[in-house]
């Protein structure tokens, strides 16, 4: 089997006034795609492995505290992955046109990218790493179009992931802000088990059955 699934989500907001927070203008465009094939050792079940690439741009201008502080934030980051995989196909129409998918997954991933914010005339520059490792349940609805091509329908609902992410900070020389206003280098370990049902992450794709 060959295959491929694309993701994405795009979000404009502009004068939004919230509790602490006054978005003047919020933009965001992602995508992920993913490739990916598998072989079937025995009926209905087939091992493979997967090939994963995204971005993700976001641009904030927002005050807070009733305009107190004003913060320009625009945020960039790839991110790359590669998927190792099982994968169950359960017929539940007598002509075998539709199947109930389920695919187990163990994942590594790598995100990296900067962002900048503007505090004022003060401009701060993060450059941030991530290496990601876990395993995740994807279940999903595949419907033959004809006898070998398929639409596949999947979303991401279960999954167990432990993180280490680098994070370093880096001010002009010509206007830096004062010590107390300024930002340590640091690494975060994260550890999470995510339960979330998602329609942002729904995954349509196409797959080949050989």
């Amino acid at each position: 089997m060959l295959g491929g699934t694309l993701s994405a989500k795009s979000n404009n907001l502009s004068d939004i006034d919230l509790l602490v927070l006054d978005v003047k203008n919020f933009d965001q465009r992602a995508f992920n795609l993913r490739l990916e094939g598998s072989y079937f050792y025995k009926e209905n079940v087939s091992v493979g492995l997967g090939l994963q690439y995204g971005e993700n741009k976001a641009d904030l201008l927002a005050n807070l505290l009733n305009n107190s502080y004003e913060r320009d934030i625009r945020n960039f980051s790839r991110s790359y992955g590669a998927v190792g995989f099982i994968k169950n196909h359960i017929p539940i129409s007598s002509n075998n046109v539709f199947y109930v998918t389920n695919q187990t997954e163990l994942f590594y991933g790598y995100k990296s990218g900067p962002s900048e914010t503007f505090i004022g005339d003060i401009l701060e520059r993060k450059y941030a790493s991530k290496h990601s490792v876990g395993v995740s349940i994807r279940p999903g609805i595949l419907v033959f179009l004809t006898d070998n091509f398929a639409f596949d329908l999947n979303m991401g609902i279960l999954g167990f992931s432990h993180s280490n992410e680098n994070v370093r900070f880096q001010y002009p020389e010509n206007n830096p802000p004062s010590e107390s206003n300024r930002k340590e280098d640091s690494r975060n370990k994260s550890t999470d088990l995510n339960l979330k049902f998602d329609l942002l992450k729904l995954g349509f794709g196409f797959s080949y059955y050989l």
